[in-house]
């Protein structure tokens, strides 16, 4: 490993797993299930060469904190009652059994599957993880006033870059003022990169400290992979506007409420506090991760392929299914149903 100060952007990005596109399923077939890969995270962690086409169910794809269980439906971004849920933890099963929901089952975020990087991590670096925006934003928040803080003290660290959303890239937000600022930036997650979650994995394991200005998915990640983590610098306002252009809680109006309300700021304020700690004091605590990513709940190999029916009379069942489907008997049967639904309306 060359000292910190002769590491460049490029040395980062070539110890990567490359960005790997696919073509995400139908969202209202996964909910998000599939994405950042998790299919094939999980398709390698059970030791197939390609993913199997019977899909599981609904995985959830990012944490879920204490103090945003509101709206069950929420948390498994819409997903009807009737639908398989695998989640990461036992409280949520709880949650979700409470609201209606029967078929659910505790496993683990998907990225704790993701296979060692091996890399050695970077003395005295800082990863910066500024908040990243969603495809159903409709306002884009100011970002000048925590990169400036950012700015302010990377002089504290040995080497300093920025980790990037895919999506807040493809909106231009962060990465100009960054560069300008001198302050080298790496693409993040994308959800259809089938490589994502080995990325994210591959970076906490690179950086000594890992900042950022508000709570998200990728705090707990950089916990549990061993990551110096901190809360810190002016926050990203979370815009209400936003919430309610999103599909899971655009339904909730109330639960819109609740999340925007002072008992659910003071819940986050106080479970957070440890993590609100200047970035050179980044706080290693790889237990706090394990435990918001349900490591715990981790299954085996066997055991998922049992889970994800990705068994070989499953796979078998479900290729079946396939080709009926895919028939012209079945095609013809669907078009004649849609008729007479049409005409029974009209």
């Amino acid at each position: 490993m060359p000292h910190p100060s002769n590491i460049s952007i490029t040395d980062i990005d070539s110890r990567l797993p490359p960005v790997s596109e696919f073509r995400l399923k139908p969202w209202n077939h996964s909910y998000g299930g599939d994405y950042y890969g998790s299919l094939k995270v999980a398709a390698e962690y059970c030791e197939f060469a390609e993913v199997p086409e019977r899909y599981p169910g609904n995985w959830q794809h990012g944490t879920w904190p204490p103090w945003q269980k509101i709206q069950p439906e929420v948390l498994v971004y819409g997903a009807p009652k009737s639908s398989r849920c695998f989640v990461a933890r036992p409280d949520e099963v709880s949650f979700l059994k409470a609201g209606g929901y029967s078929d659910v089952r505790a496993i683990g975020l998907p990225i704790i599957y993701t296979r060692p990087s091996g890399l050695e991590r970077i003395p005295n670096s800082l990863l910066v993880m500024p908040t990243h925006s969603l495809v159903t934003d409709v306002i884009l928040p100011p970002t000048g006033r925590y990169i400036s803080e950012i700015d302010s003290i990377r002089n504290r660290f040995d080497f300093v870059a920025a980790c990037v959303s895919a999506q807040c890239i493809s909106r231009g937000m962060w990465v100009n003022e960054l560069t300008r600022r001198g302050i080298p930036v790496i693409r993040g997650a994308g959800i259809d990169d089938a490589n994502a979650l080995d990325r994210m994995r591959a970076l906490f394991e690179s950086f000594e400290y890992v900042t950022t200005d508000t709570y998200g998915s990728h705090v707990s990640y950089a916990l549990y992979f061993g990551a110096k983590v901190s809360i810190w610098g002016t926050a990203t306002p979370a815009l209400r506007e936003n919430v309610l252009s999103d599909g899971a809680w655009a339904p909730f109006p109330e639960a819109v409420d609740k999340l925007f309300s002072e008992e659910t700021a003071r819940h986050e304020r106080e479970y957070l506090k440890p993590l609100r700690v200047d970035p050179w004091n980044g706080v290693l605590d790889v237990s706090s991760g394990k435990l918001m990513l349900g490591h715990e709940k981790k299954l085996t190999p066997s055991e998922m392929r049992q889970a994800f029916r990705w068994t070989p009379s499953g796979i078998l069942t479900e290729g079946i299914r396939q080709r009926v489907r895919s028939s012209q008997l079945w095609r013809a049967g669907s078009a004649a149903k849609r008729r007479l639904f049409a005409h029974e309306k009209g």
